[in-house]
């Protein structure tokens, strides 16, 4: 343990040292080198309780388009382009980011990607389920380091708004070996650093229904070597929209749910033709009532999340090598107050991650790549006994191997990591890239070895916490092809099949004297297929987008947590089985029209499957107009969000609201 702790401490200070001594030197010299629910915001998460190089720069009128090779994937640390990955990675790009900058990223990913999000309604908690699995069984990444929850193992997706990214990857099929612990269910990956940047000046304003505001502010300035960007929300909503109260049979209206969020995050480069030295910084502050289901309110309770993130890199070569080494510091601060029920609830949190990575670029069939990482986890609060911290090391071996005269490329990784608690974890994968006709079909496929460390809840919580819990592990694979056909309209077609046995599975259950404890006792077998079609053409002086995506997907449990489990062979509860979305865009000329449909099957909300909630249809509009006015470029945009008027629910007794407006207005100013 000593030596882990003073190995943790070294690997972390080393590229925080090598990044401040970078950003001193001159690179001149020629380098050859709930609802935010009480049980979710006090309570242990239980996953089946609560059921589980960059985008290049462009503006909003010019990325209908989609050309797969210009991406450079982030997500996978394969520095290929999109065809050439092992796994399926689903990209959204800076308009659909764009159409939603005024709302969280969750409100993105369940109309973009194959993710499930479990949104308890505006102004509660948005966590994702990814192939059947839980939150906390996959990893949110900003510039490839996690920021879930260090408490309870997620992240909750409305505390994150998606106008401070510039793109965003999901990618079902990153194993463990990619970043570490905790991508069972793959990763989501978000980049705010861009290159390229035009200097300008950006100002919007959003108002909607429920007394929604969004002020929003970005700027981008490059100067020489230099580059810099910084943006802002202001974010406020009641949120006291209508609703049908299925247990009363009458229209009601949602009280206490108002909230306030602030982000801002600020990014600065410096570039030579051989070296590269990057930093970010991300402030939020979130204030959230808390109305509880609407069965039984929480009148007073009042949520609090404010917290730093900072990220620092330095990329070189040297002597042939490729090196990049990386810090990440996070501090947050949570509380929960529920007065009539007399919680008082404080965590303080924070955690610093330290990497360091090398490639070797060769003309032969080999690039050698490899790393190391360390990091230190800490979480104070009044619901464990004492403080308690964790330390990690890792160190992985991922070279590409290529064989071009078969057009074969593999993507073995070993990779090995040491946690205070339960010792080493060795994770192994396997990818492959096969190109079987030129240019237009590829058959890819991974096989990996994963695991998932339990969350400081699941150790520490008071009463119940199980120190002596094991990290869950699985065996993940997934198949497929993508087309690229040559036909004028049909633009790409994905076919994605896999396979999740999940073992030592986390659980909580109660005992004879009524106290809730996680132990290993969940075994799950999760499988189901994928599909994306992207279609492009043009009419008249119209452009079309069209995307299509259906998801299958089966999760079940393989055998007993507990004696009469009803669960065993049956869909887990909150997992839809079938799912289907469709993403149409229009361009006349600065007129932009956009159209998002998605259908989501019913979900069961008892393990018996003797209860459900109904699936549900929801159709969003959008209508953008943009126009040059005096030495700036201004965009209107008007949405109509659940245009069916749908009255539906996502979390049994937390309503979502029907149909509503929004308007922004944004001035863009060169400077």
């Amino acid at each position: 343990m000593f030596f882990l702790r003073r190995a943790v401490l070294a690997a972390t200070c080393f590229p925080f040292f090598f990044f401040c001594t970078a950003s001193a030197i001159s690179f001149d010299c020629d380098i050859s080198v709930s609802q935010k629910s009480l049980h979710t915001a006090i309570y242990p998460c239980n996953p089946t309780d609560i059921g589980q190089d960059t985008i290049p720069t462009t503006t909003f009128t010019d990325t209908l388009s989609l050309h797969l090779d210009e991406i450079h994937v982030q997500s996978t640390r394969i520095r290929e382009p999109l065809r050439y990955q092992p796994v399926d990675i689903q990209l959204i790009d800076s308009l659909r980011l764009a159409i939603y900058s005024s709302q969280s990223i969750s409100e993105v990913l369940s109309r973009y990607s194959s993710l499930f999000i479990r949104d308890n309604g505006p102004g509660g908690l948005a966590t994702l389920s990814q192939r059947g699995l839980s939150a906390s069984q996959t990893q949110v990444l900003w510039e490839g380091f996690p920021i879930n929850n260090l408490s309870l193992g997620l992240s909750d997706l409305s505390t994150i708004p998606s106008s401070l990214f510039h793109a965003v990857e999901v990618s079902p099929g990153t194993p463990s070996s990619t970043f570490g612990g905790g991508s069972l269910g793959g990763t989501v990956f978000l980049s705010s650093s861009q290159r390229g940047q035009q200097n300008r000046l950006e100002l919007a304003q959003s108002a909607g229904a429920f007394g929604t505001w969004n002020t929003s502010l970005r700027s981008a300035y490059s100067s020489g070597r230099w580059s810099g960007s910084l943006s802002g929300s202001y974010h406020t909503a009641d949120n006291d929209f209508s609703y049908i109260n299925r247990a009363t049979a009458r229209e009601e209206r949602r009280t206490h749910n108002e909230g306030r969020a602030v982000n801002l995050m600020g990014n600065i480069a410096h570039n030579r033709s051989r070296a590269r030295v990057y930093s970010s910084f991300w402030y939020f502050d979130n204030r959230d009532n808390i109305p509880g289901t609407i069965l039984a309110g929480n009148p007073e309770a009042v949520q609090t999340l404010e917290g730093v993130r900072w990220t620092g890199r330095v990329d070189l070569s040297a002597r042939g090598w490729h090196i990049s080494a990386a810090t990440f510091l996070e501090s947050d601060r949570f509380g929960y107050d529920d007065p009539p029920a007399g919680i008082e609830s404080r965590f303080n949190r924070s955690r610093g991650l330290a990497e360091i990575d090398a490639r070797r670029p060769s003309t032969g069939s080999v690039i050698w790549q490899g790393g190391m990482s360390a990091g230190l986890e800490r979480v104070g609060t009044n619901n464990y006994r004492e403080k308690h911290e964790r330390q990690m090391l890792g160190m992985s071996l991922n070279p590409e191997i290529q064989f071009s005269s078969w057009k074969l490329r593999f993507s073995p990784t070993l990779r090995a990591d040491a946690y205070s608690g339960f010792g080493w974890i060795m994770s192994p994968s396997l990818g492959g890239n096969w190109e079987i006709l030129d240019d237009r079909l590829y058959m890819k496929g991974m096989v990996s070895y994963d695991f998932n460390p339990p969350s400081f809840n699941d150790l520490y919580w008071v009463p119940g916490g199980n120190p002596g819990l094991d990290a869950e592990r699985s065996l993940k694979t997934e198949g497929g092809f993508l087309f690229l056909p040559e036909w004028s309209n049909l633009k790409s077609l994905h076919l994605t099949g896999y396979r999740i046995w999940l073992d030592n599975g986390i659980y909580w259950f109660p005992d004879h004297e009524g106290t809730w404890s996680p132990s290993n006792v969940e075994e799950l077998d999760a499988y189901g297929a994928e599909i994306l079609l992207g279609t492009n053409w043009q009419l008249a002086s119209a452009e079309f987008s069209w995307n299509l995506g259906l998801d299958w997907r089966r999760s079940k449990m393989a055998r007993e947590r507990f004696p009469g489990d009803q669960g065993v062979g049956r869909q887990m509860r909150y997992v839809p089985e079938w799912a289907f979305r469709s993403d149409l865009s229009i361009q006349l000329s600065r007129i932009i029209l956009h159209a998002n449909y998605r259908w989501t099957d019913r979900r069961y909300i008892t393990s018996d499957h003797t209860s459900s909630l109904d699936g549900f249809h929801i159709l969003d509009t959008t209508a953008s107009l943009e126009q040059p006015f005096l030495s700036a470029n201004w965009l209107l945009m008007v949405s109509v969000s659940n245009m069916l008027n749908e009255q539906y629910e996502i979390i049994q007794w937390y309503p979502m609201p029907g149909r509503h407006i929004n308007l922004t207005l944004r001035m863009e100013l060169p400077i």
